[in-house]
């Protein structure tokens, strides 16, 4: 695998805006908004934080795989590396607990959804406790230190034996995590990094497939566009709707939260497929709504539940006029917190450090 300078492609802006819109749609229709008349959305939301954390790995793991092996033994790579990685989650999520704390002990907003005491902000901050969507924020930042290793060891399986002797490290460790942390004994909202381990090692081996493939294919790979289909459609299947209405199970919007093998497999398959398929499969991502909303993708998950509260409590609507008011809500809260917060701290970097996302 030759080293190559890190490369931005607009159409996982669209992915990430993919995962937080899932997200949102599903806490919609489990309170009852018209998300999407006739067909309940209710249940998806976890799928699409497993995409958040397949497109994590990825992400970074291509960034350090494209790096030149001497960047790997200087200090201020991986200086750069912690830095970048505390400012992408730890600023924005300390405004929410210290807003959810106030919010909680002064008993001024009864409605807000993240009820969080002193106690419970000391567990929040030990990444030891998240309440509602908060769960995913230690999931995802312990990884962060998990990362390189994991990195390193796919990288020197690649030059050994490469991308099948890489997907095979991938399986192996997969397997030991199902073994010591299996799907069925694992909690609702689990802040255990363990359990989710396989998603996080699937956008990693995905990120050496990617950049294997790199630009060796001039016309698009068949292979990616068949698979990214069969992943897209295995997807749709997987929705606890579509399940019911095809007959296999009754109703239950929990039914596939611990499928975690399936969502790692199926993303992953559609990734690759958005960036090394088909050009009809790519389009969609690099809509620009779909950038931007990846953009303010983080953002728009921490919130979203505050202002879906608002709009149910305090304002008491409901219907069609609830929804809009939960999208338009969300929206700007978001982009307020993205321009505020997220943006100018990403500007931030350790001297010449390169790492971002």
């Amino acid at each position: 695998m030759q080293p190559s300078g890190p490369r931005h492609d607009p159409a996982l802006d669209g992915l990430r805006g993919l995962a937080v819109l899932i997200v949102l749609l599903s806490h919609g229709a489990n309170v009852g908004l018209p998300v999407l008349p006739g067909f309940s959305l209710s249940g998806i939301g976890k799928s699409g934080v497993y995409l958040f954390f397949v497109l994590s790995a990825f992400l970074l793991t291509r960034l350090l795989l494209g790096l030149p092996r001497a960047r790997w033994r200087e200090a201020g790579t991986w200086i750069d590396y912690a830095l970048r990685r505390v400012l992408r989650i730890w600023p924005l999520y300390l405004v929410v607990l210290f807003a959810s704390v106030a919010a909680t002990t002064s008993g001024a907003l009864p409605w807000w959804p993240y009820a969080i005491d002193g106690a419970s902000l000391l567990r929040h901050l030990a990444l030891q406790e998240g309440v509602s969507v908060l769960w995913s924020i230690p999931v995802e930042f312990k990884y962060y230190v998990w990362l390189p290793a994991v990195a390193a060891l796919l990288a020197v399986a690649d030059r050994l034996g490469g991308v099948w002797l890489a997907a095979l490290a991938a399986a192996a460790l997969s397997a030991g995590a199902l073994a010591v942390w299996p799907p069925a004994e694992s909690l609702v909202n689990d802040v255990r990094l363990g359990p989710y381990l396989m998603l996080f090692f699937a956008g990693a081996l995905a990120a050496v497939v990617s950049l294997r493939v790199g630009e060796a294919a001039a016309a698009p790979g068949r292979i990616a566009t068949a698979a990214g289909a069969a992943a897209a459609l295995a997807l749709l299947a997987s929705v606890p709707s579509s399940v019911a209405a095809l007959g296999l199970a009754a109703f239950e919007p929990a039914l596939n939260h611990r499928w975690f093998a399936f969502f790692a497999v199926a993303w992953s398959a559609l990734l690759l497929a958005v960036l090394h398929g088909a050009r009809w499969l790519q389009r969609p991502f690099e809509m620009r709504p779909m950038r931007w909303l990846g953009w303010i993708s983080f953002s728009a998950y921490l919130w979203h539940m505050p202002v879906l509260a608002a709009v149910l409590g305090p304002l008491g609507l409901s219907g069609a006029a609830a929804l809009a008011a939960f999208a338009a809500g969300t929206v700007v809260v978001s982009w307020v917190s993205w321009r505020l917060v997220e943006r100018p701290l990403q500007r931030v970097r350790w001297r010449d450090g390169r790492l971002a996302r």
